[in-house]
């Protein structure tokens, strides 16, 4: 059985610290998962926007002292989207936080440029950690948070036990239902549903994708629905 545990992306622009997302280096989003197993990789997702080459700073941090204990560095040429992988071993159970932030070639964190974005997670004791696993649920949906004409792929992370239907929702701002997907899905993995051009099918405004895991027969909900919420605009 594969294992996924619970993400969620930040809109970056909550923390930009006074930087538009109109300047020429911007960090657009940020991915992390909300808990993680000891000895669990920790995946740090990023989406940029970059003139030129750069580098990257993804620091863990212990959450109460804001004191640096881990950092990585990449160097990117070109704006999109980004990962980098963090070994947990040794990690103490308890909550922390990931900071990113962008550089000159070669620069430090005193010649930053752009937007500085941070997200706290928690490493889970083992036994907290097969029981959140354990249990059924949506675990991740991943969707930016700004849409247009360009191709997108909707991705949804599931855990399950038994043969579930994969429920998803498409809602405008009013609350319409614009479109229903039911899936059956007999163990848990990831459904990923690739969609051309959102704005030309479906125009502008404010969007949700609701998920929701429902029993097999569709009349009973499985865990809490996970609604996402983004905007799609005009080329």
């Amino acid at each position: 059985m594969k294992r996924f545990i619970f993400s969620f992306l930040v809109w970056a622009s909550a923390f930009s610290c006074g930087v538009s997302a109109g300047s020429d280096d911007f960090i657009n989003s940020i991915d992390v998962p909300d808990v993680v197993g000891g000895n669990q990789p920790l995946r740090v997702d990023v989406d940029l926007k970059v003139p030129k080459t750069r580098d990257v700073y993804f620091v863990l941090q212990y959450f109460d002292t804001w004191k640096k204990f881990k950092q990585k560095t990449a160097r990117v040429t070109k704006s999109g989207k980004y990962h980098v992988n963090f070994d947990t071993t040794g990690i103490d159970p308890g909550k922390y936080r990931v900071v990113v932030y962008v550089t000159p070639r070669g620069e430090n964190w005193n010649h930053r440029v752009g937007n500085e974005v941070n997200v706290n997670f928690s490493v889970l004791t083992e036994s907290a950690w097969n029981e959140h696993i354990s249990t059924e649920a949506i675990s991740e949906v991943r969707w930016p948070r700004r849409v247009s004409t360009g191709k997108e792929v909707l991705a949804v992370s599931y855990r399950i036990n038994a043969p579930k239907l994969l429920n998803l929702d498409l809602v405008n701002g009013d609350g319409d239902l614009v479109s229903n997907i039911q899936y059956p899905v007999t163990e848990s993995g990831d459904f990923t549903l690739p969609i051309d051009d959102f704005f030309g099918k479906v125009g502008s405004g404010r969007f949700s994708w609701k998920v929701l895991l429902l029993a097999e027969d569709g009349k009973s909900a499985v865990g809490e629905e996970v609604v996402f919420h983004f905007t799609a605009f005009g080329g």
